[in-house]
């Protein structure tokens, strides 16, 4: 019965023996495990964080490109606006020489209404003239032909010759007014057209510039849409970059929130880096503890 006893005794050793030797290999092998899924979820948060990193300096870098952009349409629009100014400015003065010369152009129509009545005004006054001057050329033929034909019968042949004296230069001076008349009329209808010519040339020349002008304001208010049409949007796409990266920083800061609830100070401070951190050792713990729980119900089955 001893022997009997002592085997049994020596067996139940050896099976204790096993069984610890098995649960111990089954712990380090747990163990190892648990490493493994660490390192792995380690090197699985490493990457996010690089991955994260990476698509931050992206973002970074497009949003310094799209204020550099923003920076030059603001410079384009300044420049633009300088030259729709100039332009303006220029617009202003044709206007104003326009209304300038419409004015002198009236000026000189009413000069040449003037002139055009003076004209008939000496046409008349030569009328006159004409048949004071066709008068008067009836007395001297009549003195004449007396002077020629009765010398002898006229005593006072003197006072004869001196009223012939007289009308003879009287009819000079009327014959050179007439001259003079015609001469100042015939250089006024000269006078009048050239300003009739003048006139129709500026008022041909400013309809041109006019039109002109009208054309090319034309083609910088297209322009100046244009510009409009792509500031507006490049200002879109800005506005849809900035929604989704405060997005991106909303859903890190309520993910962050949840991790650190029951903790303080809660770190508001922390950059958006800092708080990846957090998030990723608050997902370790979470699956330490996921992973310990499933161990020990594991062992409960067991046993």
């Amino acid at each position: 019965m001893s022997g009997t006893t002592f085997l049994t005794e020596v067996g139940g050793q050896y099976e204790d023996n096993e069984r610890l030797a098995v649960t111990s290999t089954s712990q380090s092998t747990l163990l190892l495990q648990k490493k493994k899924k660490m390192k792995e979820v380690q090197a699985e948060l490493d990457r996010k964080k690089c991955e994260y990193e990476t698509r931050m300096r992206a973002c970074r870098e497009k949003e310094d490109a799209l204020a550099a952009r923003q920076e030059r349409i603001r410079d384009s629009v300044v420049k633009f606006e300088k030259f729709v100014s100039d332009n303006d400015g220029k617009h202003g003065r044709a206007v104003k020489k326009e209304r300038d010369e419409a004015k002198a152009r009236h000026q000189k129509e009413a000069e040449i209404v003037a002139l055009k009545q003076q004209i008939q005004e000496l046409t008349l006054q030569k009328v006159d003239y004409e048949g004071l001057l066709s008068k008067l050329r009836v007395y001297e033929q009549y003195l004449e032909e007396v002077v020629m034909g009765e010398q002898e019968e006229w005593h006072e042949a003197n006072d004869l010759l001196m009223r012939h004296a007289t009308l003879t230069a009287t009819n000079a001076d009327l014959k050179a007014m007439v001259r003079t008349q015609d001469d100042a009329t015939e250089s006024m209808r000269s006078q009048l057209a050239s300003y009739t010519k003048e006139a129709e040339d500026r008022i041909l020349i400013q309809t041109s510039n006019i039109g002109h002008e009208q054309k090319r304001m034309e083609r910088l208010k297209n322009v100046s849409d244009k510009h409009e049409g792509v500031v507006q949007a490049r200002k879109s796409k800005h506005i849809e970059a900035r929604r989704v990266l405060g997005e991106a920083k909303m859903a890190i800061q309520n993910i962050f929130a949840r991790c650190r609830k029951q903790q303080q100070p809660q770190g508001r401070n922390l950059t958006d880096v800092s708080r990846l951190d957090v998030i990723m050792r608050r997902l370790t713990d979470l699956q330490y503890v996921v992973t310990k729980g499933s161990e020990q119900s594991r062992a409960q089955a067991r046993h």
